[in-house]
């Protein structure tokens, strides 16, 4: 999912990491410092679920709060993921997290999912994903360069449109035809599954 190329052996931050178990998927090289970050009752639900990594460390903790990266020494650049994660931190809490990643590390990349503003409407109001409506709270935006607005050291090198990539061969027949279609216009491709990555300093 990320195309990240941060020279060295940085520090790989992986907020709101769930039950993922991304660690083992990418299987980074040595000198490679992993970090597994959410609140402390799905980190503890993580030791009983998720095959735990001798290289990994967990940090639970609510990534709105302060103080919760002086658990990560500074001094190597920085690999960080919030897969899934923005949608449910509340605009002033996104921006604010923002600025924390990129005082703390000298250099790095970061990448998360953007979510439009028809993005958002829809999940708060979709059968389907009406389990999370209440917990989805930021309002959304609709241009990538916003993140380079609120948080100017961060450059956006890579914006990832699902409609565009190669996964969609395996779609079945007319779901592949419609997304495909899709891909035509940024603009709509940027109503389904996107990713943004970003690099600091500029």
């Amino acid at each position: 999912m990320v195309r990240a190329r941060t020279p060295g052996a940085p520090r790989v931050l992986d907020l709101g990491a769930g039950l993922d178990s991304r660690m083992t998927r990418v299987a980074p090289p040595a000198g490679v410092d992993w970090y597994d970050v959410d609140f402390p009752e799905v980190i503890a639900l993580r030791a009983e679920a998720v095959e735990q990594k001798p290289k990994a460390e967990t940090i639970a903790t609510d990534l709105t709060e302060p103080g919760w990266l002086d658990a990560v020494p500074t001094g190597r650049p920085a690999v960080i993921v919030a897969d899934g994660l923005v949608a449910f931190l509340a605009q002033d809490a996104f921006v604010t997290l923002l600025h924390r990643l990129v005082d703390h590390f000298p250099s790095g990349e970061i990448a998360f999912n953007g979510y439009t503003r028809f993005h958002t409407w829809v999940l708060k109001r979709y059968r389907g994903t009406a389990s999370i409506a209440d917990a989805v709270a930021n309002p959304g935006f609709d241009d990538p360069r916003d993140p380079e607005r609120w948080e100017t050291r961060l450059r956006l090198v890579e914006e990832i449109l699902l409609t565009r990539e190669p996964e969609v061969a395996a779609y079945p027949p007319a779901i592949r035809l419609l997304t495909r279609l899709a891909a035509r216009s940024t603009a709509v491709s940027r109503r389904g599954t996107t990713v943004l990555r970003y690099r600091f300093p500029p």
